[in-house]
């Protein structure tokens, strides 16, 4: 194995008749896997990936009954998978992915009792899952992505109790994700990514509390995302967005976002641009001088025009947050571009300079490229301002705005009203942004970007409720008010926004004045016009001249009513340069209280009446019309709930955390802190807190007596519940809650009070407006 064998296998190694071990791995063999090492019967170990061998996976293998490896992955062959190695009962092994095997998985390989690692991963293999495969109750390892497998994921596949790994992505599953498969309690990683699934996320998930990866991405699944995913501690990667989720994470995920999501929690990736965009950044100007290139202008001539055009048009963008500004280093000559910019480097380099570069090679051409990051660039062929500011909001991590639907046609002139896949579409066709079809054009950028840079307050941004009929004045780029209104979409990962646009100063060639509408993927940052641009039957090639007032119909006019995910949109009225719109959420019944999925409940008095009373804002900043009810409460999060409903602050003195496992940084410490200086809560025996634990029915009556004045302890426990009888060590503070009005236990024939269940939102809305209404 590993070197530069070619050929094709000798077929008389067939006759080795003690071989034990085959490895030919990483060659260069071709030609097709000789049956005649079929014969090989004490062979234990055959490996020939990675070669580029062809022809059929020979049935003949299934003799080998010794063989405990056997890895034919990443080659190039055909046809379909032998039923016959059904027969290998002592393979440990088995791995044909990377090839071009077609058909069904055969049946027959679950009599591989001794299997651990299945791996038929990226092939062309069809038709559905065999249920029998859930016999192989030694597997550790399933990978079946990248095929072209249909059907339903089987329920038997949680019969599989020692599975580690389970990657099904890439293919065309079909039907709900088994709730069944919350039973496999020592798998890790579960990718079920760019199928067809449909139904909710089973919450049964929540008890793989062993899972360090959960990617469900690209799939149909709707429905909200189940509470008892927060009880997933081990997670490190979670992959939800493109399907119809609703509302939002469990707050015990709030790690999910790798960067921080923004002053108001709207989309992700803004923390690492921050450094950036809210500074005086200094950026190198070099020029490239090669045959190719056009350079006419002086470098102070040069530099003089970007620092004019470039640094006031962000310093009115960002409301003075951003200013760059522009400084010449050096020309240098080489025989092309990528050459100069190489050279770049090493100059650079030398210099140990940490700012980042333009790169000019031509001063009339209008091209430029950009990269993001510390190490940033702008290369652009020629000295044209509207492309500069352009690739800086590149660098600064701005994306494009398009509208999806338009094809990139030759000559990147467009053709057509064609939906395709987002990949392939023109990204050019919103000119009312100089990220997208504004480019050419003086034109601000839209407020989405601007809220990415931090150049919006929170004053700048307001978030319409769910269900709720409100009036706002949208205001334009540069002015004070309300630069950007978010809707709710009903979708997981996707916000609406709204926003006004008057033709005025750095803004004067918008094509249409209105107000503007988007939808923005969080995570993605993908950001389209709503509606996208119907341009049917419009082939021109200027997509800058005849075209543009086509390109608006997401800019909505005085009068105009449209809808945008579940909100209806009415433009009442221009007043100077602000629109004054009117937003009626229509997502379900209109709903009287604070919250609309506690609608019905038990608990929904209690709920709203602590939201009355400032306990709670609901469990997502981006939907504030949700309350998630059903969702467990950790013990860091009673902390907080509890000393707002003591009518106390956290403790504002930055201290040392007297907790092991909590942080000084942590944001409940403060809470905590302040429980602790009143004697309500106190270090475990090990000197732990363990913030991420459920708070369970047994912590809630020992907190209460701790914290509210007039519920003490009983004297002496009568045994008043099954099942926590008087000698119980917390069935004094059970009983006084009891006693006190605040519990009815869970049921009542026997009488029980479950202490070691976990209190979810809702029961501990009941449990705390009880308390402080039994005040005397």
């Amino acid at each position: 194995g590993g070197n530069g064998l070619t050929g094709p296998i000798p077929p008389e190694l067939g006759q080795l008749s003690n071989l034990g071990y085959l490895h030919l791995g990483g060659n260069g063999l071709t030609g097709p896997v000789p049956p005649e090492l079929g014969r090989l019967s004490k062979l234990d170990y055959l490996n020939f990936n990675y070669n580029n061998l062809s022809g059929s996976v020979p049935p003949e293998l299934g003799r080998l009954g010794n063989l405990g490896y056997l890895h034919l992955g990443g080659n190039s062959l055909t046809g379909s998978i032998p039923p016959e190695l059904g027969r290998l009962g002592e393979l440990d092994y088995l791995d044909l992915s990377y090839n071009d095997l077609s058909g069904s998985i055969p049946a027959e390989l679950a009599r591989l009792s001794n299997l651990t690692n299945l791996r038929l991963y990226d092939n062309e293999l069809s038709g559905s899952i065999p249920p029998e495969l859930g016999q192989l109750t030694a597997l550790t390892r399933m990978q079946l992505f990248g095929n072209g497998l249909s059907g339903r994921i089987p329920a038997q596949l949680s019969q599989l109790s020692n599975l580690e790994y389970l990657h099904l992505g890439g293919n065309g599953l079909t039907g709900p994700i088994p709730p069944e498969l919350g039973q496999l309690s020592k798998l890790e990683y579960l990718n079920f990514g760019y199928n067809d699934l449909t139904g909710s996320i089973p919450s049964e998930l929540g008890q793989l509390t062993a899972l360090t990866n959960l990617v469900l991405a690209n799939n149909d699944l709707s429905g909200f995302i189940p509470s008892e995913l927060g009880q997933l501690v081990a997670l490190k990667e979670l992959s939800l967005r493109g399907n119809e989720l609703l509302g939002g994470l469990p707050s015990e995920l709030s790690w999910f976002d790798p960067y921080s999501r923004g002053s108001m929690d709207l989309i992700d990736y803004t923390e690492s641009h921050l450094e950036f965009t809210l500074s005086s950044e200094v950026w190198d100007v070099w020029l490239c001088d090669t045959p190719d290139g056009n350079i006419v202008r002086s470098p102070d001539e040069m530099v003089a025009l970007l620092n004019r055009e470039v640094t006031p048009y962000y310093r009115w963008l960002s409301n003075n947050r951003y200013q760059p500004r522009f400084h010449y280093v050096d020309r240098i000559e080489e025989a092309s571009l990528v050459e100069c910019e190489e050279a770049i480097r090493a100059e650079r380099k030398a210099m140990s300079s940490s700012n980042r570069f333009v790169v000019i090679d031509d001063t009339d051409n209008p091209a430029g490229f950009a990269s993001a990051g510390q190490e940033g660039s702008i290369r652009i062929l020629g000295l044209h301002v509207p492309t500069i500011i352009h690739e800086i909001g590149h660098a600064l991590g701005f994306s494009h705005s398009f509208g999806g639907l338009i094809q990139w046609g030759q000559d990147s002139s467009f053709g057509g009203f064609t939906p395709i896949k987002a990949g392939d579409v023109y990204e050019y066709d919103n000119p009312m942004d100089r990220m997208s079809g504004g480019l050419g054009f003086n034109t601000a950028m839209i407020a989405v970007h601007r809220y990415a840079a931090g150049w919006l307050d929170p004053a700048n941004i307001a978030i319409h409720p769910q269900g709720k009929t409100y009036t706002y004045e949208l205001r334009p780029p540069g002015a004070r008010g309300t630069q950007m209104l978010v809707l709710r979409d009903l979708q997981f990962g996707a916000i609406i926004t709204l926003g006004a646009r008057v033709a005025k100063g750095y803004d004067s060639d918008i094509p249409k004045e209105g107000v503007e509408a988007y939808k923005v993927d969080q995570f993605t940052r993908r950001i389209q016009q709503v509606p996208p641009p119907d341009l049917i039957g419009v082939t021109g090639e200027n997509l800058y001249d005849e075209t543009r007032a086509g390109l608006t119909q997401h800019v909505h006019s005085v009068g105009d009513v449209f809808k945008v995910g579940t909100a209806t949109v009415e433009v009442l009225e221009r007043a100077g340069d602000s629109f004054r719109v009117r937003v009626t959420d229509t997502a379900g019944p209109v709903f009287a209280g604070r919250f609309s999925d506690e609608d019905g409940s038990a608990h929904e008095g209690n709920i709203e009446a602590i939201a009355a009373q400032g306990v709670t804002l609901g469990c997502s900043p981006t939907y504030p019309g949700l309350f998630c009810p059903d969702r467990v409460v950790t013990r860091a999060q009673m902390m907080a709930f509890l000393v707002r409903a003591l009518g106390e602050e956290g403790d504002a003195v930055a201290t040392t955390s007297r907790f092991a496992d909590v942080s000084d940084s942590a944001w409940y410490s403060p809470y905590l802190e302040r429980l602790a200086d009143l004697g309500v809560v106190e270090p475990y025996e090990d000197g732990t807190f363990r913030p991420s634990e459920p708070f369970t029915r047994r912590d809630m009556a020992v907190f209460l007596t701790r914290a509210f004045a007039h519920i003490s302890p009983v004297a002496e426990p009568a045994g008043a519940f099954e099942d926590v009888p008087a000698d119980d060590p917390y069935a004094a503070e059970v009983e006084a809650i009891l006693a006190a009005g605040v519990t009815r236990g869970c049921s009542a024939e026997p009488m029980r009070y479950c202490p070691e269940e976990s209190v979810t939102r809702a029961q501990m809305a009941s449990f705390l407006i009880r308390a402080l209404q039994s005040a005397p």
